[in-house]
């Protein structure tokens, strides 16, 4: 297993993912009798003076509590959903270490989204770290570096094995 086909593969379906994430943010949305749109905005990062583009799904007005938390929910969990089908067909190695990375990316999504409107709107309390760009893009990156730390050994394996 090629580690770095792992993270090439694991960085392009990112991208597609995240992409498809936030479609689906708003697609929910509508479904929900809401109306928003798709924006690029700047995202001021916390640990250096730097700002990158983020996309981001509006709604046009507050839908309330339990219509938002469907939104930030279903968004990243309905991207999956192709991405997990993927993995009941696809039986290449490479493959299947990109899109279990990328599945568990738009897991996380699905549990900082909802968990950051929780815990602000019910409980009041505000986890800034769950929306700095650094926490955002971070764990991602983490997810991938482990799956090509994962591809690498395997591969080292082999080597040793056949070797």
């Amino acid at each position: 297993m090629n580690p770095v086909r792992v993270l090439l593969l694991s960085v392009l379906l990112f991208i597609a993912a995240f992409g498809a994430h936030e479609v689906m943010h708003l697609l929910v949305l509508y479904a929900l009798g809401g109306h928003g749109s798709m924006i690029v905005r700047p995202w001021r990062l916390g640990l250096v003076d730097a700002t990158i583009l983020s996309l981001h799904v509006q709604p046009d007005q507050p839908i309330g509590l339990g219509r938002q938390l469907l939104v930030n929910f279903l968004g990243p969990v309905l991207a999956a959903v192709p991405l997990a089908v993927l993995l009941v067909y696809v039986r290449e190695p490479v493959v299947r270490l990109a899109l279990w990375a990328n599945v568990t990316i738009l897991a996380f999504y699905a549990l900082i989204e909802a968990g950051d409107l929780i815990t602000e709107s019910i409980y009041d309390l505000d986890l800034s770290i769950l929306t700095t760009p650094e926490f955002n893009y971070g764990v991602p990156a983490l997810i991938v570096l482990i799956a090509t730390v994962i591809a690498f050994r395997h591969d080292t394996d082999v080597h040793v094995a056949t070797g």
